[in-house]
C-alpha cells in the first residue's frame, strides 16, 4: 500500500512539473509545425491552406521565377510557382498547383504576444536536414522567448525579436507560439563581424503585417510583386515632442500629406490602433501596409485631437524608413539600386524595389568582394566602379552569400 502510495505520489508530481509540461508543449507544437514545413532551396517555409499556399521570404524564393521543386516533411515533392513576392517586407507567397488536403499553419496574432512569452523557431539551419529511415525529413525546433516587439530594423519595419536559435537557412520559417500557431516569419538575425551565425538576436516578421497583404498577395499583386505605403509630402523634428510623438515640421500643400490635412506643427499620436512615440516608430507603423491603403493618423493640434484619412503612396526599401534612397551620383553614371551599411563595408543594407539590383537577384546582406573581377573592401570602392560606367552598361560582381562566392551579372539602369 505504502508502495502504492508512493508511485501515485510520483506521477503526480510528474504530471505537475513545469518543464515536464513545457517539453510535452513543445513536442506537441513541433509536431504539427513540422507537418505543414515546406523544405525550399536555400532556405524554409510553411504551409498556410490546404490547397498548398505557402510563405517564404523574399530573399529566399523571390527569384525564382520558374518555380522550384519543394519537399514535405513526409517525404512528398512537389512543383511550385511563384504567385507574389513582397522585395521590401522580405516576404514571398508561393502555390503548389492541384494541392489538396495539405497539412497546414494557422494564423496567430502577433499583437498580442508578450514580452518573455515562449516561442517555436522552425527551419532547416545550414541545410542540416537529412530523411530518416521512415522516409521522413524533419525540421530543427529551437525554443526561446520573445525579446522584443515592434523594432523597426532597416527594411523590417515592424519586427518581433526573439532569442530563439536562428541560422543561415532558417529564413523563411516559421516563428510560432506553443498551441503551434504562427505569429510571424524568421528572416533576419543580427550579426558581429560579418559572422552569419545565431547571436541570440533573431527578426521575424509579423503574422498582423502579413495578413495585410495577404490578399492582394494571393491575386498576384501588380505583375507579381507588391509594393509597402508611405506618406510623402513632410518633414520632422528629429526630437519627440515632449518625449511622445512624431512633430511635423513642414508639410508640402500639393503632396499626399498635404492632401490629407497634415498642418506644420502637428504632433502625430497615433496611426490606426498603434501609439506614436517617435518619427522611426511612424515609420515603422506605416510599413505595415501596402500602397493604396487608407489608414486614419490621429495627430495633436493646438491643444486638440484630429483624426486625418490618408491614403498611401509607394515607398521603396529605404523610403520605408524615412531616408534618401541614394546619395548623389554624377550625371549619366550607372546606377544600382542598393544602400550599404553603415560601417563603410561593402555590405549591401537594402535593395531597392525595381531597380537593376533587385532584378538581377542581389539581396540584403550580399557582401561584394570583387567588381569585374577586380577586390573591393569596402562600399566606395563599389560606388566608384559603378559611377565609372554608363547606363546599359554590364557589370560582374562577386558576391559572399550564406558564406560562399557567387557571380552575379547586372545590366546598370539610369541614375535619375
Amino acid at each position: 500500500m505504502i508502495l502504492g502510495l508512493a508511485v501515485m505520489a510520483s506521477t503526480a508530481a510528474a504530471q505537475t512539473d513545469p518543464v515536464e509540461k513545457l517539453q510535452k508543449k513543445v513536442e506537441a507544437a513541433g509536431k504539427k509545425i513540422s507537418d505543414a514545413f515546406v523544405f525550399i532551396p536555400s532556405g524554409s517555409a510553411f504551409l498556410i491552406s490546404a490547397d498548398g499556399y505557402f510563405l517564404t521570404n523574399h530573399h529566399v524564393g523571390g527569384t525564382m521565377t520558374a518555380g522550384t521543386n519543394v519537399s514535405l516533411n513526409d517525404g512528398r515533392s512537389f512543383r511550385a510557382e511563384i504567385v507574389c513576392t513582397d522585395a521590401v517586407g522580405d516576404v514571398c507567397l508561393f502555390k503548389i498547383k492541384d494541392a489538396k488536403d495539405l497539412p497546414f499553419l494557422e494564423f496567430g496574432d502577433s499583437d498580442a504576444l508578450e514580452v518573455g512569452q515562449y516561442v517555436l523557431a522552425v527551419g532547416n539551419p545550414l541545410g542540416l536536414a537529412m530523411k530518416t529511415p521512415d522516409k521522413k525529413i524533419w525540421p530543427t525546433v529551437s525554443l526561446g522567448v520573445v525579446s522584443a516587439m515592434h523594432r523597426n530594423q532597416d527594411q523590417y519595419s515592424d519586427c518581433i525579436q526573439t532569442d530563439a536559435a536562428v541560422n543561415p537557412g532558417n529564413s523563411g520559417g516559421p516563428l510560432c507560439t506553443l498551441d503551434g500557431k504562427f505569429v510571424g516569419i524568421n528572416g533576419r538575425i543580427a550579426t558581429r563581424y560579418f559572422n552569419r551565425v545565431n547571436s541570440g538576436v533573431g527578426y521575424a516578421i509579423s503574422s498582423k503585417q502579413i495578413q495585410r497583404f495577404l490578399p492582394q498577395m494571393m491575386e498576384g499583386g501588380i505583375g507579381k510583386k507588391i509594393s509597402h505605403g508611405q506618406v510623402n509630402g513632410f518633414t520632422f523634428d528629429r526630437e519627440p515632442a515632449q518625449g511622445a510623438g512624431a512633430k511635423v515640421r513642414s508639410v508640402d500643400a500639393s503632396s499626399t500629406a498635404g492632401k490629407a490635412g497634415f498642418q506644420a506643427g502637428d504632433v502625430i499620436l497615433q496611426v490606426e490602433e498603434y501609439k506614436v512615440f517617435s518619427v522611426k516608430r511612424f515609420y515603422g507603423i506605416v510599413g505595415n501596409w501596402p500602397m493604396d491603403s487608407e489608414i486614419t493618423v490621429k495627430v495633436q493640434r493646438e491643444g486638440k485631437e484630429v483624426a486625418l484619412k490618408v491614403r498611401l503612396d509607394k515607398s521603396s526599401s529605404v523610403d520605408i524608413l524615412g531616408q534618401r534612397t541614394d546619395p548623389t551620383k554624377p550625371k549619366g553614371a550607372g546606377y544600382l539600386g542598393v544602400t550599404w551599411a553603415g560601417d563603410g563595408s561593402s555590405k549591401i543594407q537594402g535593395v531597392v524595389e525595381g531597380s537593376p539590383a533587385e532584378g538581377a537577384g542581389l539581396l540584403k546582406g550580399d557582401l561584394v568582394v570583387k567588381v569585374d573581377g577586380a577586390k573591393v573592401t569596402g562600399a566606395a570602392g563599389v560606388r566608384e566602379r559603378i559611377w565609372a560606367k554608363k547606363p546599359g552598361d554590364k557589370m560582374k560582381l562577386t558576391i559572399q552569400r550564406d558564406g560562399k562566392d557567387q557571380e552575379i551579372e547586372v545590366t546598370l539602369g539610369k541614375n535619375e
